[in-house]
């Protein structure tokens, strides 16, 4: 399941804002997508006005939109509000002046600020800007300014150069304090070019950790966590000065904790500029005063995503049993923090308990939800899970600015629904997660799967692996693409056996798949090797009495090929990690 997650993570910061008024941003194009001129991995959302999350005093844009009755004309679209050289039709990817509300713009990409002068800063701009400060909110924690002790820990990436690609993941396994136990109480971002810088994770290794000499430097990590470094201990997104944790508890660090992190860094670079360098970290405020109890999160969330173009609402849920807390929960646990994350097309999401007797106790509700503004929701008292509780998350999605359907993801232009929870104690949880796979649980997926053997889907990924080159050589040596011979037809048999192969492993994997594009010569490679498979599938079929074991091939949408970017993807996994 790390396969799929924690690369999330995360809203983490409780910052009260007015947002710009949504009814406003859907009368222009691309409204609510409109890029701060300080960080463009930041969405401005009072367009019209002159502070980022709108209200107070309109900027230029705002008075010529105020002045044509708050719609979008051909006037307001060919006028230069912001004086920068391009007209505001231009830069809300309207160049033509055609747009109508409801429609798709001619342009999604490449948008900029029609009210405030860009480049912001030069030479031509800076007077025109004389209302813009793009300084960062002081991160303010009690904790921090009352403990004498506190310790200050950096963790920071090497730098290194940023790819030019929009999405990278890269991580890098750095030393902890050992000298004395200490308790983690806050963590604030060292971000050292804020161009790229999406968000930062940092995990706890524990001692049984498993990790190579090439991870004590920065290596690419997507899709994937070392074994044994999968704790989040401290986490940082944009829109976010750092975090302050509950009073009753923190992160042991230390002879009897963590003695080494693992961080990672997620690099959005949309315009893929090949020139960039980061070494963005951390910084970890340590207490030897230790905290009541050690701390643990875990994340609750669905992992099916398919979300259509131009919706209004469109509502993904997620539910953590009873069932599965009581697989998961050893004893009692109190939540005592929570954060919800979605991506841009998020607007709204709750997360809460239901008791056995009816009762709803609610642990976050961002009744409007910004990806630039996360808020880490600390319960002044904590909430005890009970075994017979469930825990439930609403995410609502607005889909109206897309062409095309939205699919689960780690780049910002896909989607995801998670809430993360801190509690305590640490040890009476096990793992990290309690998610959903459409109505199923993790913890019981597929009741048919959890009474036979899982799939193993490392080693699937791992190409080395004799069971893996045992299959591979028996089929490149009995089939062929389009012709069913008869060795081939009991190779498929085997084949089909196995669980990685049947159907429904192959549809939890859809949603990652289908939002990666991958490397076109290890996907041809890829692709021959599940035609080699095909080549039986109407004897196969005949075998079933007319009931296929997989959907046919002619279809754009068929298994057959979605499995064909699940191995695909399996592998890169394995060739970043070993």
């Amino acid at each position: 399941m790390h396969v799929f997650l924690l690369s999330v993570i995360l809203v983490v910061y409780v910052q009260h804002s007015v947002y710009g008024y949504r009814q406003f941003r859907e009368q222009i194009p691309n409204g609510e997508f409109v890029p701060s001129p300080c960080n463009r991995n930041l969405i401005w959302q009072g367009v019209g006005h002159q502070a980022k999350s709108g209200g107070g005093p309109r900027n230029p844009f705002g008075k010529d939109f105020a002045g044509e009755g708050f719609t979008w004309t051909e006037t307001l679209c060919r006028k230069d509000s912001d004086a920068d050289g391009r007209t505001n039709g231009e830069e809300l990817g309207d160049p033509n002046c055609v747009w109508k509300q409801g429609t798709i713009p001619e342009r999604t990409t490449g948008i900029a600020h029609p009210g405030i002068c860009d480049p912001y800063n030069s030479t031509e701009c800076i007077s025109k800007n004389s209302f813009l400060d793009c300084t960062k909110m002081a991160f303010q924690c009690d904790a921090v300014d009352s403990d004498k002790d506190i310790k200050v820990v950096d963790v920071r990436l090497n730098k290194s150069s940023v790819p030019a690609v929009e999405t990278t993941y890269m991580c890098q396994v750095l030393d902890l304090p050992v000298d004395k136990d200490y308790h983690l109480v806050a963590g604030k971002p060292f971000i050292d070019n804020a161009d790229v810088m999406h968000h930062i994770v940092v995990y706890g290794c524990t001692d049984d950790a498993k990790f190579e000499p090439k991870h004590l430097s920065p290596n690419t990590c997507f899709m994937n966590r070392l074994e044994g470094c999968t704790d989040v201990i401290a986490i940082w997104a944009i829109g976010s000065s750092g975090i302050c944790y509950h009073k009753d508890a923190g992160f042991r660090i230390g002879p009897n904790g963590y003695k080494k992190a693992l961080i990672e860094l997620h690099w959005n670079n949309p315009f893929k500029v090949s020139t960039y360098t980061d070494g963005s970290g951390m910084s970890l405020y340590l207490t030897p005063n230790l905290r009541p109890n050690d701390a643990g999160i875990f994340y609750i969330g669905q992992m099916y995503l398919e979300i259509p173009p131009g919706v209004e609402r469109y509502t993904a849920n997620s539910t953590c049993t009873s069932k599965c807390i009581q697989e998961k929960m050893k004893d009692r646990i109190s939540i005592v923090g929570a954060f919800n994350h979605m991506h841009y097309l998020g607007v709204s999401a709750s997360s809460y308990i239901t008791t056995d007797d009816g009762r709803v106790l609610h642990l976050s509700h961002e009744e409007t939800y910004s990806y630039d503004s996360p808020k880490f929701v600390v319960l002044d008292e904590p909430l005890v899970l009970e075994e017979d509780y469930n825990i439930q998350l609403k995410c609502h999605y607005k889909s109206t600015s897309k062409k095309t359907t939205t699919f689960w993801g780690e780049s910002t232009s896909d989607e995801m629904c998670y809430t993360f929870l801190m509690y305590y104690p640490k040890n009476n949880w096990i793992g990290d997660e309690c998610g959903s796979y459409k109505q199923y649980d993790t913890c019981s997926y597929d009741p048919d799967l959890r009474k036979g053997p899982v799939c193993d889907f490392m080693e699937l990924a791992n190409y080395t692996h004799p069971k893996t080159i045992a299959r591979t050589t028996r089929l490149y040596s009995t089939c062929e693409p389009g012709v069913c011979k008869d060795g081939c037809l009991d190779t498929v048999r085997d084949i089909f056996n196995d669980p990685c192969f049947q159907e429904h492993n192959l549809e939890r994997q859809k949603s990652s798949m289908r939002s990666n594009n991958g490397d076109p010569a290890m996907k041809s490679a890829i692709m021959e090797y599940f035609y080699r498979i095909d080549s039986c599938n109407a004897e196969l079929a005949r075998e079933k009495c007319g009931t296929k074991p997989w959907p046919d091939t002619s279809s754009s949408n068929s298994n057959f090929i979605d499995l064909a970017f699940v191995l695909f993807l399996n592998m890169l996994v394995f060739y970043f990690v070993y």
